[in-house]
């Protein structure tokens, strides 16, 4: 899996202000890779991210903890995302695409790794509005 630069520091950017859902993260993707992207190709980004030390996965707790991460392995997580977890509908088990804009089968964390990458692209130079994405959203026009 290659992950651009500019994806990478745009999600990192993201995650550094809250968990992102699944949602956020087709939203980014399909901005950088165009919106036929499908909801696998968004979860292959989301496991690179997990495996690089760049996020954790969890998920929003039904207590007032608020997030809660996932003490399993990736493949789990992976699987988790895929098929639902929780009230949280996976993206092959959506009966359509308003059902993954509501889902909360996953939000991810950004890490120390991920703050410390995100500080490495800054320091290159990037920023939110230079690290353009090449699709314009369809409700952007």
């Amino acid at each position: 899996m290659n992950v651009e630069e500019v994806l990478e520091f745009r999600l990192l950017s993201e995650l550094d202000d809250d968990w992102m859902p699944f949602w956020g993260s087709m939203a980014m993707v399909t901005g950088f890779w165009g919106t036929d992207t499908p909801p696998e190709k968004v979860a292959d980004v989301i496991r690179w991210f997990a495996e690089s030390g760049l996020v954790t996965l969890g998920a929003l707790a039904d207590n007032e903890v608020g997030w809660e991460a996932w003490d399993t392995s990736i493949d789990e997580y992976m699987r988790r995302i895929a098929e639902g977890y929780g009230r949280g509908v996976g993206y092959l088990t959506a009966p359509n695409i308003g059902a993954l804009m509501d889902t909360e089968v996953v939000r991810a964390n950004i890490t120390k790794l991920g703050e410390r990458r995100l500080a490495e692209l800054e320091a290159g130079g990037m920023t939110y509005s230079t690290a353009r994405c090449r699709y314009e959203s369809p409700r952007a026009r």
